[in-house]
């Protein structure tokens, strides 16, 4: 019995001296028994007893970042780790601010206890090859503001508490397998500024709201299942300048045009591989493009003769093959005071006025063209030598 009381106040003693590793340590030396192979010994070389610094938090490993006694940051991107990791250890690591790993072979799954992270702000582990849903918990994390999860095995719909997410700005879930519709709480994210679902399995209507998000820049929900109309209200209201909706199966808002209005906001449009139908604008909406800078509208069924463009002059991409566009080319396609079109396609319609005569009073010599002309130059010459 006194051998036990000993052992015990020795232990206490040590405890207080610092000399005991902390719950910080320990849960990263948890974590590392699931590193498999680390070919730079970025980790395994590093993180070992020997070197434990005892005030709490090992400023001396690698990857580690300290405040004060406590593990603030666990940075390990591109060091070709493969791994199975508990992510739900680090839930012991009280003021974790920052979880980076991307880029690496590791596997696990988005920890159900996520919203035990209470401190966390910044969390990437993409690209990696996690496989699991995202857990209903993801939703307290209200001070989160940076989160990415793309490139994994990530399946199942959004729960609907990721409204929780208050402080957001950065929001990448692309290139996984979520599926299901999109809940409109996501849209009552406030202070979000990037948001990326791409290249999942997304279905049914996009949701209305997120034109009534000020902050809002980057919009790309682009190789997803969503369907039904274009929402007008968005286009005429939203402050994003890059949209990106294609590969889906949105339809136009109106069966004689493809949209009512536009916001100036939108610099980048990408509306391609859709089902869009109707004319490109009317003559009331002329200026409906004009802030435009890249427009992707092909593949698609749009239809009736194209405008002139020479009221977008900061156009600089224009898009519109596989579609059924009809008549002439526009002999004022290409002009206006910018010339800042460098790449322009028109193939698969049904237009006519393609001769060569035609294509040198398109290009007024600007950068597009120059290489077009001297193709076709080689071309007629040919054929006259023959």
């Amino acid at each position: 019995m006194k051998l036990l009381r000993l052992l015990l106040l020795s232990l206490f003693f040590l405890s207080a001296m610092g000399q005991l590793p902390s719950q910080d340590i320990l849960a990263l030396l948890e974590f590392k028994k699931g590193i498999k192979h680390d070919p730079t010994g970025y980790v395994l070389e590093s993180w070992n007893e020997e070197s434990i610094d005892f005030n709490g938090c090992p400023s001396s490993w690698n990857g580690i970042v300290c405040n004060g006694g406590n593990v603030a940051g666990v940075v390990l991107d591109n060091l070709g780790l493969s791994a199975d990791v508990d992510l739900s250890v680090f839930a012991n690591l009280t003021l974790l601010v920052k979880v980076s790993m991307a880029n690496n072979s590791i596997t696990g799954e988005i920890p159900d206890n996520i919203g035990d992270f209470k401190s966390l702000q910044f969390m990437d582990v993409s690209n990696n090859l996690f496989s699991s849903s995202l857990p209903p918990g993801i939703g307290k994390l209200g001070s989160l503001r940076n989160l990415s999860l793309a490139g994994n095995n990530l399946s199942g719909s959004l729960p609907d508490s990721i409204s929780g997410l208050a402080s957001i700005q950065s929001l990448d879930l692309s290139r996984n397998s979520f599926s299901g519709s999109l809940p409109t709480s996501l849209t009552r994210l406030n202070n979000l500024v990037y948001l990326n679902l791409s290249s999942n399995g997304f279905g049914k209507r996009i949701p209305k709201g997120f034109e009534l998000n000020s902050n809002l820049q980057v919009l790309d929900l682009h190789g997803n299942m969503f369907d039904g109309h274009l929402d007008g209200m968005f286009f005429l209201l939203t402050n994003a300048s890059h949209v990106d909706l294609s590969g889906n199966m949105l339809v136009s808002s109106s069966s004689q045009k493809l949209l009512p209005g536009m916001s100036e906001s939108i610099k980048v449009l990408n509306l391609s591989h859709n089902q869009l139908s109707g004319s490109l604008l009317n003559g009331s909406d002329l200026q409906l493009f004009a802030s435009v800078k890249v427009l992707d509208l092909s593949y698609n069924q749009l239809t009736g003769e194209l405008p002139g463009f020479d009221f977008a002059y900061e156009l600089q991409v224009l898009k519109l093959s596989n579609n059924k566009f009809s008549g002439s080319i526009p002999n004022d396609l290409l002009k206006g005071d910018s010339l800042l079109l460098t790449e322009l396609d028109l193939s698969a319609n049904n237009l006519s006025g393609s001769s060569v005569i035609t294509a040198l009073a398109f290009c007024e010599l600007s950068k597009l063209c120059l290489l077009i002309i001297i193709i076709i130059i080689i071309i007629f010459s040919w054929l006259c030598s023959v």
